[in-house]
């Protein structure tokens, strides 16, 4: 099964690179990103002083991160409730085997998926759901995954409160 990996632009798609080529990070690198993390908006000259280099320094390695693909883009962090999305849950979906390729597509359409991940294990994915109410995702759940021909059961977990929410991880440092 081809895993992939979503950017900043919904249901678009790469291939996952599971650290076969990773970009090594020198703490400079590591300082930009973490800057990067807190505010993608600052300018270069803030993001120099925060990594202790020059303005040009600072825009060339921002540059480099881009092309190698280390920065895959930028978006908006928003408050789910505050656009009227109080509820989340977590979904784990097991598909018919046959047709995984159509559950994939499936759930990359669905505006309420969030995140959905191809996984080992029982249950063939997961999905970060989030709806305004019960009532939504009854429907999401009932009327629209299982329904479906690729869908073979559901389990639904809900989210009680979201404690970590980080806009990327990096590797320890060593």
């Amino acid at each position: 099964m081809s895993k992939t990996k979503r950017t900043g632009t919904r249901n678009r798609e790469r291939p996952a690179s599971h650290g076969l080529t990773a970009t090594p990070l020198d703490p400079v690198d590591r300082r930009i990103l973490e800057a990067l993390a807190g505010d993608a908006r600052q300018p270069v000259a803030q993001l120099a002083r925060a990594a202790g280099v020059s303005r040009t320094q600072a825009y060339a390695r921002l540059e480099r991160l881009r092309t190698e693909g280390v920065i895959e883009g930028f978006s908006a962090r928003i408050d789910p409730a505050k656009v009227g999305l109080g509820l989340t849950a977590f979904v784990l979906v097991s598909g018919r085997q046959p047709a995984w390729r159509t559950l994939r597509q499936e759930l990359a359409r669905m505006p309420e998926v969030e995140y959905c991940a191809f996984t080992t294990g029982e249950y063939d994915a997961l999905l970060l759901v989030r709806v305004p109410d019960v009532q939504t995702l009854r429907d999401v759940i009932l009327e629209r995954l299982q329904t479906s021909g690729s869908v073979r059961a559901t389990q639904t977990i809900f989210a009680l409160d979201e404690v970590v929410h980080k806009p990327f991880v990096l590797p320890v440092a060593r």
